[in-house]
């Protein structure tokens, strides 16, 4: 059935060095497939041959996509090359997959980023208020505007994924997005060095190794956070607290002599073609000379 294809996706992992989603992610493609699915008269109970049914003529990932490609891109994500090869090792006939395999999408447009420096003056000044105010909101915004951190991985990181090298101020990031540095039982983790400023400045509140950096409830992060970004830091971007992350990924590279491999290394993008693609941004235009001041 359709939905032993779902659990074998959400309950297992790929072997370490293959891209793989987070749990998180790959529950909210198994909801899109569902989803596309029921759009076409399926369920999870139906048999796995109905992946390659047709709708007038169409595949349906192909018809779908017609109308929210990006929902399909979601739900292929349970096709990819490393999980066909984990399904065909349970026995399962994988060619009923195929129209899922094959439909062609068009690529994610990357959205450069651009700073307001209004915004980001006005962001530290109520953000770095917070310090003395509501203290785990303030680690939350510490660890998106300083560190990089998705809202997924504020709410998992402890005081133990911090660590550090002669030169470097390290966090672990544990099952990060679509990227797998290394394993420990059974786990994907990432290495990302940090800016040691803002690494010191969490560790400070250090309570214990197993401690979670921020200990609320997920909706402060998720809800109450964006919220104050919103109306107290005037902040319009449809997600506010990933446009925390992306100031820490262009400071890191104003800082670092515009190095995009070393904000790609502290964002933990899959590759440096990806994070140049985003913070390339506009050029620094020189001033001119004004016609009057030739005389």
């Amino acid at each position: 059935m359709i939905s032993n294809i779902f659990k074998l996706y959400e309950f297992n992992r790929l072997p370490a060095g293959c891209k793989q989603a987070s749990d998180d992610t790959k529950r909210k493609n198994v909801v899109k497939m569902k989803r596309i699915l029921f759009e076409y008269g399926i369920t999870p109970e139906d048999s796995i041959k109905a992946f390659s049914r047709k709708y007038r003529g169409k595949p349906i990932p192909e018809h779908f996509a017609q109308f929210d490609s990006c929902a399909v891109r979601m739900a292929k994500s349970l096709f990819t090359k490393g999980w066909i090869k984990f399904y065909k090792a349970q026995g399962i006939d994988t060619s009923f997959f195929a129209n899922w395999v094959d439909v062609q999408l068009k690529p994610v447009s990357i959205r450069k980023f651009y700073p307001d420096e209004r915004e980001r003056e006005l962001i530290e000044r109520k953000c770095g208020a917070l310090r003395n105010t509501d203290l785990e909101l303030y680690k939350g915004y510490a660890l998106a505007y300083g560190l990089g951190l998705r809202s997924s991985e504020i709410l998992r990181a402890k005081y133990g994924d911090f660590w550090q090298t002669e030169t470097n101020r390290i966090i672990r990031i544990w099952t990060p997005k679509g990227v797998d540095d290394g394993e420990v039982d059974g786990i994907g983790f990432q290495d990302r060095p940090c800016d040691p400023a803002w690494w010191n400045e969490l560790m400070s509140f250090k309570t214990s190794d197993d401690g979670l950096i921020v200990p609320v409830i997920r909706n402060r992060i998720t809800r109450e956070l964006p919220k104050f970004l919103r109306e107290e830091c005037g902040v319009t971007a449809n997600q506010p607290l990933h446009r925390l992350r992306k100031y820490a990924g262009h400071r890191t590279m104003r800082q670092n002599d515009n190095n995009p491999f070393i904000a790609q290394k502290v964002l933990g993008h899959s590759s440096v073609e990806m994070t140049t693609k985003i913070y390339c941004g506009l050029p620094t235009v020189n001033a001119g000379i004004l016609p009057h001041e030739n005389n």
